[in-house]
């Protein structure tokens, strides 16, 4: 299996369980705005993530880059993060989520070699 349908396959899920979290705070009342990557301004591109990997591990060029657009977009709250925090390393969980989106990013957005035709 090429390794960027299982990156579909691993971040559709992740997506998804994103959003269910988001509902069941906001729908118990719990304050989602302190956490990494729950700020409702993120809903619509965790959505829109979810579409995406769903074409990804389809094999839409389109949806790879859309979702390793979005790794990147989450390298990037995950450096906020440490740097809000005083460059002190976030949970580790955070952590974690940034380093497996950054190498997503890279297996997504770096064009695949082409075969040789003989």
């Amino acid at each position: 299996m090429k390794m960027r349908r299982i990156l579909g396959m691993v971040w559709l899920p992740l997506f998804a369980l994103i959003l269910v979290l988001w509902l069941w705070k906001r729908a118990t009342g719990a304050d989602t705005s302190s956490d990494l990557g729950m700020q409702p301004i993120m809903i619509p591109v965790y959505v829109f993530g979810v579409i995406a990997s769903a074409f990804v591990i389809r094999g839409a060029r389109w949806a790879q880059i859309t979702i390793g657009i979005i790794a990147l977009l989450v390298v990037v709250l995950v450096v906020w993060a440490i740097a809000e925090s005083g460059w002190t390393w976030p949970r580790w969980h955070d952590g974690c989520a940034g380093i497996f989106s950054l190498v997503s990013a890279g297996i997504l957005l770096v064009p695949r070699r082409e075969k040789a035709m003989r």
